[in-house]
C-alpha cells in the first residue's frame, strides 16, 4: 500500500495517523455525555483545583489524570469535562501516530496499512467518546517503545532513562504498565548482539529490578497501607484469595465436580481473555488469523519483538486480573489490540498481495468501521441529563434527597451529594420509614424486575419519570401523602 506520488510530503502515515485520530476523536465527542469513570475524574479533578492534592487522592487512590485534567482546564480556560475530552483525544493521536512510526522504522512497506489498522480497530477506538485513564497509559507506553526503536541503534544511558521515565509516566495512568519493563528486557536479551547484551540489559533494567524490589520489600513488610493502590495490585498475587474463591465456587457445584473447583476457576477466569480479544478485534480478526497461518509469524515477530514481547507481558497482567476477580472488561485489552497492529497490517498486506482486486474494497471497509466505531446512532444517556437539569432547578435541599444515580447527581451539579448504592430497595425501604426525605431520585433499568408495584407498597409516589425509549430511566418519587412535587 504505497502514498501516491501527488500528495504533498506532509501527508505520510504518521501525520495522516494523528490527524485522522484527532477527527474520530472530534466526532466521538459531538452528542455524547460523560461515562461513569469520567464522573469520578472529573470529581478529583475539581477536589484537586479546590484542595490540591491531598483532597484529590481522597477522591480518588491514582489521581494523576484527574491533575492532568485540572492543569489544562487551568492553562486552556476550558471546563473540567472539555479538558479531559482535549487531553485524552491528544493522547490516543499521539499513541496512533508514534505506533505507526515505531512501524515506519522497522517495516516501511507497512506504513499504510499500520495507519489503516491504528485508526479502525474497534476495541482501541470506541472508547474514544468516554473519559479514561487508559489514553495516557497507551500514549506514553508507545512514546518508551518508539525511544527504544531509537535507543536500540544506538544505546546510551540517557535514552534508557528517557525509555524508563515513559514508562514511570505510564504507570501513572495504568500502574499495570509497569509489565512493559520486563518485556523490555526480554526484548534485549534475545534482540542484543552478544558483545553488548549485558550492558544493554543494564542499561534499560537496573532501576526497574531495583525500585521493583524496593516496592516489593515494602509490600512484604507492610510497609505499604492496606489502602494503598499498589499494594492492592500487588495482593492480586495471593493464593489464599485464590482459595477463598474456589470454596465458593465448589459449593455451587456438583459433588463429582467440587475437587475440581480450583481448576474450573483458573482456567475458566483465564478463557475470559480470548474470548473478549476475540471480540474487540472484530473483523481485524480475520487479518490478524492470516498472519498467524501465512508462514510469515516467525519473520515478523523477529522484526518486531519488542511489541511481541509486550503483549505477552500485558497478557499475563490480564492473566493475574481475571484470575483474582473473573472479570474484564473490552478497555483492558486495548493496549494489546494497539500492540497487535503490525501484525495485523501483515496481515492484511499479505491478503491483498493474494487478492489485488480486493485491496481498495478492503480499504473502503475499513474506512466505513473507522466512522463506525464513534459515530452513535443510539439515543444516548440523556435521561441522566434531563433528571440532572430537572434537579438543579428544583431548588431541594441535597440532604433531603435521597439518590442512587450517580450520574443524575453529576449532571445536578451535586458533586458532594451521597450517592446511595443502586438497586438496593431494602434501603430504600428504610430511608422511606425514616422520614428524613422529601424525593427519592432512582434509576431504573429496563432489566430490573418490575418497579411500579413495590413503589406504591413503599408508599412512594412518582412524580416525575425521564425515560429512554428502551425503557430506562431516572424516576423521582415522594413519599405517599406529601402533597404535590416541588
Amino acid at each position: 500500500m504505497t502514498i501516491p506520488t501527488r500528495l504533498p510530503r506532509w501527508l505520510n502515515p504518521v501525520t495522516t495517523a494523528l490527524a485522522g485520530s484527532l477527527l474520530l476523536s472530534l466526532v466521538a465527542r459531538l452528542g455524547s455525555t460523560i461515562n461513569r469513570d469520567g464522573m469520578l475524574y472529573i470529581n478529583t479533578a475539581q477536589a484537586f483545583l479546590d484542595g490540591g492534592f491531598a483532597a484529590a487522592k481522597a477522591s480518588f487512590a491514582w489521581p494523576f489524570l484527574s491533575i492532568g485534567i485540572a492543569l489544562v482546564s487551568k492553562l486552556t480556560g476550558l471546563g473540567l469535562e472539555n479538558a479531559g475530552h482535549l487531553l485524552n483525544a491528544l493522547f490516543m493521536a499521539g499513541a496512533c501516530a508514534l505506533m505507526v512510526a515505531c512501524v515506519v522504522r522497522r517495516a516501511p512497506e507497512l506504513a499504510w496499512w499500520s495507519c489503516l489498522t491504528v485508526l479502525a480497530l474497534p476495541g482501541f477506538n470506541e472508547y474514544r467518546n468516554e473519559l479514561l485513564r487508559e489514553f495516557g497509559c497507551w500514549f506514553f507506553v508507545m512514546l518508551a517503545c518508539w525511544l527504544a526503536l531509537r535507543w536500540e541503534e544506538k544505546p546510551s544511558w540517557p535514552g534508557a532513562v528517557a525509555i524508563q521515565l515513559s514508562v514511570g509516566t505510564a504507570a501513572l495512568f495504568r500502574p499495570e504498565a509497569v509489565a512493559l519493563f520486563p518485556a523490555l528486557l526480554a526484548w534485549q536479551l534475545f534482540a542484543a548482539p552478544r558483545e553488548q547484551r549485558w550492558q544493554n540489559l543494564a542499561m534499560i533494567g537496573m532501576l526497574p529490578l531495583l525500585g521493583g524490589a524496593l516496592l516489593v520489600a515494602l509490600f512484604l513488610l507492610n510497609g505499604l497501607g492496606v489502602s494503598d493502590r499498589i499494594a492492592s495490585d500487588l495482593g492480586r498475587i495471593s493464593m489464599s484469595r485464590f482459595d477463598t474463591k474456589a470454596e465458593a465456587l465448589a459449593g455451587g457445584l456438583i459433588e463429582y465436580a467440587r475437587g475440581q473447583a480450583r481448576t474450573i476457576l483458573f482456567f475458566g477466569s483465564l478463557a475470559l481473555i480470548p474470548v473478549k480479544l476475540i471480540q474487540k478485534f472484530g473483523i481485524f480478526l480475520l487479518p490478524f488469523a492470516g498472519f498467524l497461518v501465512a508462514g510469515e509469524v516467525r519473520h515478523t515477530a523477529r522484526r518486531h519483538a519488542l511489541f511481541a514481547w509486550a503483549i505477552a507481558a500485558h497478557l499475563c497482567v490480564l492473566a493475574i486480573f481475571v484470575v483474582d476477580l473473573q472479570f474484564l472488561a473490552g478497555r483492558y485489552v486495548g493496549l494489546i489490540l494497539l500492540l497487535a497492529t503490525p501484525f495485523v497490517a501483515t496481515g492484511l498486506q499479505l491478503f491483498c498481495e493474494r487478492f489485488r482486486h480486493a485491496k481498495l474494497l478492503i480499504i473502503a471497509f475499513s474506512l466505513v468501521l473507522a466512522a463506525a466505531n464513534v459515530i452513535s446512532t443510539g439515543t444516548g444517556k440523556t435521561h441522566h441529563i434531563n433528571a440532572g437539569k430537572w434537579l438543579a432547578n428544583s431548588g431541594t435541599d441535597v440532604t433531603k434527597v435521597y439518590i442512587d444515580s450517580g450520574r443524575t447527581a453529576f449532571h445536578a451539579g451535586w458533586t458532594k451529594a451521597a450517592v446511595a448504592e443502586r438497586h438496593n430497595r431494602s434501603e430504600i425501604e428504610r430511608a422511606v420509614a425514616s422520614q428524613r426525605y422529601e424525593l427519592f431520585v432512582l434509576e431504573i433499568s429496563r432489566k430490573d424486575p418490575p418497579w411500579e408495584s413495590w413503589l406504591r407498597d413503599s408508599a412512594l409516589q412518582v412524580v416525575q419519570r425521564f425515560e429512554l425509549p428502551n425503557k430506562d430511566a431516572v424516576i423521582v418519587a415522594i413519599p405517599a401523602g406529601k402533597g404535590s412535587k416541588p
